[in-house]
């Protein structure tokens, strides 16, 4: 899903049980230092805070969901360095960047959740994720099918819940005008502090923000279908066909779309789907460097994300209209 780099070449290694290579060139212990500190993939970057970011644009920024997005990132550096720790089986050289992400998380979301106690409705979804997650890079299967999708899962349901805590629906929910303003009343927005009606009111999962996550959700694992046609399953027809028919049903949601959203999702979808089917051909003739295809879902993934952020409300209108929602 993301391109090979340093990081990727230390998990091997010690997956291999050898020592990961040293830093060379310029300045080794400030590049030892990046390496072990600053996650390195790009794609990894753009599949985790993408939606994110789309849904507190879509949203409307608001001191929650930015310092939302700051926990997250903190949190996406805690998984990077907290799996890679795991992949070693608990190296020491890997312990103080796992130990110190998992702090700067702690602290940063518990600013969050004492502001914003209506995001403990999540916490058993990111728990059960988190385990999952930690899981495969102890049993080193990080790459796996089911940890590719609890990674979107977790990544796409942040979309969600930034939308829930924007400031266009900084409002009571209907009926709950006159509710208790206090912690655990239902003012400004029940998605932000309200389980007086319902551990999930409607206000936590607003349909704007469900679209939008949708959208992320099914494009992202097309995106890991396809990336496994190029590395992990390349040449495996059954893997080519499957990514096949992910990115058609793409388009033909996006053909059934058009009366009512336009003609920007189906073409959206059409890249998506050319992509997915020249490249694999392409590679089976000449391999493609992973570079490239990183550099190819970066730019897929960032189409996707202008998508989103430019037509969320009519994607979200059109699909509302076509389930008779």
């Amino acid at each position: 899903m993301s391109m090979l780099t340093d990081a990727d070449r230390d998990k091997a290694a010690v997956s291999n049980g050898s020592k990961p290579a040293k830093s060379t060139g310029s300045g080794p212990k400030g590049r030892q230092w990046r390496r072990l500190w600053i996650p390195d993939q790009i794609g990894g970057w753009a599949m985790a805070l993408m939606p994110g970011l789309a849904g507190l644009l879509i949203g409307g920024p608001t001191w929650r969901s930015l310092l939302l997005m700051i926990a997250w990132a903190f949190c996406y550096c805690f998984e990077f360095t907290g799996s890679r720790w795991m992949v070693s089986h608990r190296a020491v050289r890997f312990a103080p960047p796992a130990l110190g992400y998992a702090l700067l998380t702690a602290v940063t979301g518990l600013i969050l959740i004492v502001g914003t106690p209506g995001l403990l409705r999540w916490a058993p979804l990111y728990l059960v994720l988190g385990v999952l997650n930690f899981a495969a890079a102890w049993m080193r299967t990080e790459r796996s099918w089911w940890n590719d999708t609890v990674v979107v899962i977790a990544a796409c349901t942040l979309c969600l819940i930034a939308v829930s805590l924007g400031s266009r629906f900084q409002k009571p929910g209907p009926g709950l005008e006159d509710a208790n303003a206090g912690y655990f009343g239902c003012q400004p927005n029940p998605a932000v502090d309200c389980f007086a009606s319902g551990f999930f009111p409607s206000a936590a999962l607003p349909s704007l923000g469900v679209v939008s996550a949708a959208v992320f959700a099914v494009t992202q694992f097309g995106s890991v279908i396809f990336v496994k046609t190029m590395i992990r399953e390349r040449g495996k027809t059954w893997c080519y066909l499957l990514s096949l028919a992910w990115n058609l049903a793409l388009c033909l949601i996006g053909v059934a779309m058009v009366r009512t959203a336009g003609w920007w999702p189906l073409l959206t979808a059409l890249v998506l789907l050319v992509r997915a089917a020249l490249l694999p051909v392409i590679s089976r003739r000449r391999r493609i460097p992973i570079l490239y295809v990183g550099l190819v879902e970066c730019a897929t993934s960032l189409l996707v994300f202008i998508l989103v952020i430019a037509q969320a409300d009519v994607m979200t209108a059109s699909l509302t209209s076509l389930l008779g929602a």
